[in-house]
């Protein structure tokens, strides 16, 4: 009894946060630096994402993305600056408050899908929702699982396959399918249409847009034919006009001042 009611607890202060929630990220005086030394990789004075906005955010190779998503998902801490997300006080939180906040309320896919290739799919989506703690019966979670599944279009037999036995279009799906597991309130989507063609990609695009619907998204992509998909977007040079990027040059990294 003592569990249910502890489950039905959780499950409350979750739907109050969700209904009082109206900002999903909100920044302020962000910067980031790799060394004390170093001019900041990211300065941004300003940025909020409302909850429920699908976002589109730009910019070339070097100008931050990744660096920012990073920040995002607590996985940097910034130098200077605060980062809510929810309206939490994400950045302030310890690393152990972070990833137990991460896990429970943002879902990410990765560039590269970052599946184990040798667990099945049905273990690599199951492990994220290991890791949020999620205290549900087997059988919901079965049950949820394979909805998912019929949502992302992949039949039921694939819960069984090894992660690297699948296409890399059911690879993406199943990224997908991990990100989404626990509901999250937040989705980071980083760069997921770099391998597809244009067909594959549009057939994706509206796919995440459907199962995504609930979540606030942010999408990051360097392909500005993606920007159609999305009511809002923004490009890193409008975020941090005056930020130092890293560019590569044969065997040295030169730091090169980037200003809008």
């Amino acid at each position: 009894m003592n569990t249910i009611n502890k489950n039905n607890s959780t499950h409350s202060q979750r739907n109050a946060l969700e209904k009082e929630c109206k900002t999903a990220i909100e920044v302020s005086n962000l910067q980031f630096s790799y060394t004390k030394e170093s001019a900041p990789i990211i300065d941004i004075e300003a940025w909020q994402v409302s909850k429920g906005e699908h976002v589109f955010l730009s910019g070339p190779s070097g100008s931050g993305k990744s660096t920012l998503l990073n920040l995002l998902c607590g996985t940097l801490t910034p130098t200077q600056g605060d980062i809510a997300l929810l309206e939490q006080p994400f950045s302030a939180l310890s690393n152990r408050q972070r990833d137990k906040f991460r896990a429970r309320n943002i879902g990410v896919v990765f560039q590269q899908f970052n599946l184990i290739p040798y667990l099945s799919v049905a273990q690599n989506i199951n492990a994220a929702v290991y890791f949020a703690g999620a205290k549900t019966s087997k059988e919901t979670a079965d049950a949820q699982l394979r909805h998912l599944l019929d949502k992302l279009q992949l039949p039921s037999h694939v819960l069984h396959a090894k992660a690297d036995a699948l296409s890399i279009g059911q690879q993406q799906r199943v990224a997908i399918a991990r990100a989404l597991i626990n509901d999250p309130q937040l989705l980071i989507v980083d760069e997921p249409t770099s391998a597809l063609d244009t067909d594959a990609r549009d057939s994706f695009m509206s796919l995440l847009k459907d199962v995504a619907a609930e979540s606030t998204m942010i999408f990051v992509s360097h392909d500005k034919a993606m920007e159609s998909y999305f009511d809002r977007h923004c490009s890193m040079s409008e975020l941090s006009p005056c930020t130092n990027h890293v560019k590569a040059s044969g065997d040295k990294t030169q730091i090169v001042q980037e200003r809008a």
